[in-house]
């Protein structure tokens, strides 16, 4: 009996989804550019990442945005959208996703527990925690766990090249260096997870780590990412096929909702959500992109970073953007008490 009525509610779920476009969600290429002005104009701040060298070389002033709907529909602003960017951050949902789909049970990859702590510290580093586990996959303790599922970089590659549609794709060797240049608190993460039994040892956490920082250096544009997260948005499904299995894309949707705005997500996911959950991902490289499942997704582009290492501009386009884009019944706040909020520095 409770799997039949399961099973009805499961069905009739699917039943009832149909995709809007952006026109039909009220998003035309004038409010783009109106909401990318907006933005620009409330992101006075912001530093480049400076712990990684190669990073601090991009142009400040570069900031794009890039939308899409199920339909192909896709629109973009700005003086960046083209522009080549590591992915960083951005890709621990793949990461996280691609391990899935290679059979790794998520009980061995990490916990999922939403924290306050910042993305390059985690509760497995302290030994009274009594952790063997990173506490979320979207920390770089868990997307280093995510990495050790990967035995051919190749293959991960041609997985991202398959989600982006850019058969081009390639890893930015010199942000690479850099990065293996100055990743020791990584190094110490992914030695710890030797130590507490995620990897057999630590030759196997070492190897982790070099694929997770290549991973990390993936060249993409905001156009790519868009279309990547297109295929979460609708499901797994890329055209005719299914190419991830959705229960992959759900469990790393529910990750991103907890964390992937760092120790800032729940302030911005109040503004940008309201009472539904904000399923975005930041990282370093000046990168956020959002999903909604059965709606669309976007991506968004300015390399300045607040201190926990989201995008200013992203943050502040992410408002606007995901109340468009997201299903109309959900509770929010109204606009009047974000904009108060705004006024109160909250970001």
């Amino acid at each position: 009996m409770k799997e039949r009525l399961l099973k009805h509610i499961l069905e009739s779920r699917k039943q009832l989804t149909t995709s809007p476009t952006l026109e039909e969600m009220g998003i035309t290429q004038n409010l783009l550019e109106e909401v990318y002005g907006w933005a620009n104009n409330m992101a006075l701040y912001g530093e480049l990442a400076s712990y990684i060298p190669e990073l601090t070389k991009v142009d400040p002033n570069k900031t794009a945005i890039v939308i899409g709907d199920l339909n192909r529909n896709i629109l973009s602003v700005g003086n960046g959208v083209d522009v080549q960017v590591s992915i960083q951050s951005v890709i621990k949902p793949f990461l996280y996703i691609y391990a899935l789909e290679k059979g790794v049970p998520a009980n061995q990859i990490s916990f999922i527990e939403a924290t306050a702590l910042k993305f390059n510290t985690d509760a497995v580093m302290q030994p009274d925690e009594r952790k063997n586990l990173p506490g979320h996959p979207l920390n770089n303790a868990g997307a280093i766990s995510s990495a050790g599922s990967i035995v051919n970089f190749d293959d991960f590659l041609n997985f991202m090249r398959t989600l982006t549609g850019n058969d081009n794709l390639e890893v930015m060797v010199n942000v690479f260096e850099s990065e293996m240049q100055t990743n020791g608190n990584n190094r110490t993460i992914a030695r710890r997870l030797a130590e507490t039994g995620r990897f057999p040892n630590q030759m196997t956490s070492d190897k982790a780590l070099e694929y997770y920082t290549k991973a990390c250096a993936i060249g993409v544009t905001a156009y790519d990412i868009t279309n990547a997260c297109l295929v979460l948005a609708n499901g797994g499904r890329k055209g005719d096929r299914q190419i991830i299995k959705e229960d992959n894309i759900v469990r790393a949707i529910n990750a991103m909702n907890t964390y992937g705005l760092y120790e800032h997500t729940g302030e911005i996911s109040l503004l940008a959500a309201g009472a539904r959950a904000l399923s975005c991902k930041s990282g370093v490289g000046g990168l956020i992109i959002n999903v909604d499942p059965g709606r669309g997704a976007f991506c968004t582009y300015g390399p300045k970073l607040d201190a926990a290492g989201n995008s200013v501009f992203g943050k502040y386009a992410l408002i606007p953007l995901n109340n468009l884009l997201a299903a109309p019944n959900g509770m929010r706040l109204s606009s009047e008490e974000i904009i108060r909020s705004l006024s109160k520095d909250v970001l």
